[in-house]
């Protein structure tokens, strides 16, 4: 059975939280983590076969003697050095400064969205499969485009996208590495309403949903399907960061 680790799995209705679904749904055995406690663990009571093929770990991810204590887990469940997809999703999600210490908050993106990413990747890399393991670090198109005051969060998901490439010259023939970068995503489980307008903004005629962002990463991580691909990064937003738009008159 092939093992993934996706980390910001807290959240019942947000990306990390159906990559695991996903993964559980495709026959591999999930380890999910998150520096909060899981919010309804329905991953052990809706799906029939993640009882056995899912657990979950307090980490933070900024924390190396964190990112060892699942290292020891993971080796654990997995019974010894087995783990084929890393999927480095946990992130601060807000994406402005705080105005009140714009410092403080630059150095929070950058030590959870970038650092942390780093820190899962080197430390648990020993555990990786040779030749057939994958690591995906899910990215944003604030890594292009940006408005007014995303500054830290623009630089921490951009600077994802100078690890990839680097990691991926590192890691090469043991594992491969991409980045997904999705745009609107609708996390809210439906909670919050989208207008028509907002939905025919993309080019796709809607805004996304984790399943789309969920189905493109399991597709990296298969070395069957994808086996040729390291050190990409692949937009999954609707086609808004190539729309052109001009001004209104």
């Amino acid at each position: 059975m092939r093992t993934a680790v996706v980390s910001g799995v807290a959240r019942p209705t947000g990306l990390g939280r159906q990559i695991a679904r996903t993964f559980i749904n495709k026959g591999y055995r999930v380890v999910g983590c998150d520096v909060l406690p899981e919010e309804a663990p329905d991953l052990r009571s809706s799906e029939p076969q993640a009882s056995s093929n899912y657990s979950f770990l307090r980490v933070d991810v900024r924390r190396p003697e964190d990112v060892r204590a699942l290292y020891a887990h993971v080796e654990q469940v997995a019974g010894g050095p087995h783990l084929h997809v890393l999927v480095n999703n946990a992130g601060i999600p807000a994406p402005f400064l705080d105005a009140a210490d714009p410092l403080a908050s630059w150095h929070n993106f950058i030590d959870t969205n970038l650092t942390g990413a780093f820190l899962m990747s080197h430390i648990l890399q020993p555990l990786m499969e040779e030749g057939s393991s994958a690591i995906i670090h899910i990215s944003s198109t604030r890594a292009l485009q940006s408005e007014p005051g995303c500054e830290g969060y623009a630089a921490a998901k951009a600077g994802l996208l100078g690890l990839t490439h680097a990691q991926a010259a590192s890691l090469q023939r043991r594992t491969r590495v991409n980045a997904v970068l999705p745009g609107w995503i609708d996390v809210s489980g439906g909670q919050e309403p989208i207008s028509d307008a907002q939905h025919k903004w993309q080019l796709t005629g809607r805004v996304g949903k984790p399943e789309d962002v969920a189905e493109l990463v399991a597709f990296l991580a298969d070395e069957r399907l994808s086996g040729y691909i390291t050190g990409q990064h692949l937009v999954c937003d609707g086609g808004v960061t190539v729309k052109m738009h001009y001004p209104e008159e």
